[in-house]
């Protein structure tokens, strides 16, 4: 299974970025599993679709979508394949640039303070993926790591019946933050790639990616096995010749 990547996608389309992201994905030998509720009529020939039904119910993406918190649901889907024992996910906005050396764990940081979980491999049986499953799978989860007041705050609300909903939470605390907790309160620290893994790109310099006389590997190091573009941040159109954007587009 090492040469496995899955992948998460909500939507008809998967649009020109994504595309690119995961045809990269199959240039370097990789067996890209899409899950999604039905194949985007732009997917890449070569990957392969997984009904996502199978891990997760629509009714749940709608409970998400409503509150417009897609994110949240793509946050426990990626628990969910680790859960299936399915191989290493990434994001859809994850480039690959070589393939990746696989291990039973793989993420890494993505700032001095933060684990991504844009990149993720864990052991389906490990008390890692256990925590992480059993938090995320709460949508009115306390986090742990929050002010001993709040939590007791949010405790009672939860126990009156107005519980926080992870939604009205801060941003990745099904996510990042609660990956990087448990990684720390189980000194699995070691397993944590250093930032030029996957992260050697930061969210506020993604304007770099249309600076025309860059390269994709200019953005990169030696080190690098992905590029994570930050979806957020991307530019949808205007995107210069000679730029790194450009190179991503027509690979």
């Amino acid at each position: 299974m090492s040469n496995i990547v899955n992948t998460v996608w909500i939507g008809k389309q998967l649009g020109p970025v994504h595309a690119a992201c995961l045809r990269s994905f199959l240039r370097n030998g990789y067996d890209v599993v899409l899950h999604s509720f039905g194949m985007p009529e732009d997917a890449p020939v070569g990957v392969r679709l997984f009904d996502a039904s199978k891990l997760m119910a629509l009714q749940e993406v709608d409970v998400f979508r409503k509150a417009k918190m897609l994110a949240l649901a793509s946050d426990i889907y990626r628990y969910r394949i680790q859960r299936e024992g399915m191989g290493l996910y990434a994001d859809c906005d994850v480039y690959c640039l070589k393939p990746l050396d696989e291990d039973d764990y793989i993420f890494g940081w993505e700032s001095s303070k933060l684990i991504g979980s844009a990149v993720l491999k864990i052991p389906p049986q490990s008390r890692l993926l256990q925590e992480l499953l059993e938090a995320a799978e709460d949508l009115h989860f306390i986090p742990p790591w929050l002010p001993r007041r709040k939590r007791n705050k949010m405790g009672l609300r939860k126990k009156l019946g107005f519980p926080v909903h992870v939604a009205d939470q801060a941003w990745g605390v099904i996510g990042p933050q609660l990956l990087t907790h448990h990684v720390r309160e189980m000194n699995l620290t070691n397993h944590a790639s250093s930032i030029d893994a996957f992260y050697n790109l930061h969210f506020e310099c993604t304007g770099l990616l249309y600076e025309p006389g860059l390269s994709v590997r200019d953005l990169a190091t030696s080190r690098s096995s992905f590029l994570h573009l930050c979806n957020s941040r991307l530019k949808p159109s205007g995107v210069p010749a000679g730029s790194p954007m450009h190179e991503i587009l027509n690979a």
